[in-house]
């Protein structure tokens, strides 16, 4: 198939020097390097609005659900801030008698 990329310049350099240091054609070291990046870790796409995280149910404590797996993508600022926020929440209704 024949497609159209816009990479950038020294990008583009180092891939053509680790193909031509293999002897090998461009779009075979693409290929290559495309098929190996799809063949790593892979990353779970939730749900609009639900965040990486789940209550743990011994302890009760918000664990990430892939840390320390390959491919963990640490939680952005608004995520942290979602989650402490949902947790003082639930904590405000444990503490009010409105949830167990």
């Amino acid at each position: 198939m024949r497609t159209t990329l816009d990479l950038p310049d020294p990008l583009m350099r180092r891939v053509k020097i680790r193909a031509a240091a293999q002897g090998r054609k461009l779009k075979e070291e693409i290929a290559d390097l495309l098929e190996r990046g799809m063949a790593g870790p892979q990353f779970e796409i939730l749900p609009e609005g639900e965040l990486p995280y789940h209550r743990h149910p011994e302890t009760g404590f918000l664990v990430s659900r892939s840390l320390m797996t390959p491919g963990y993508i640490p939680p952005t600022p608004e995520e942290s801030q979602a989650i402490l926020e949902r947790a003082n929440e639930e904590e405000d209704l444990r503490r009010a008698g409105l949830l167990s």
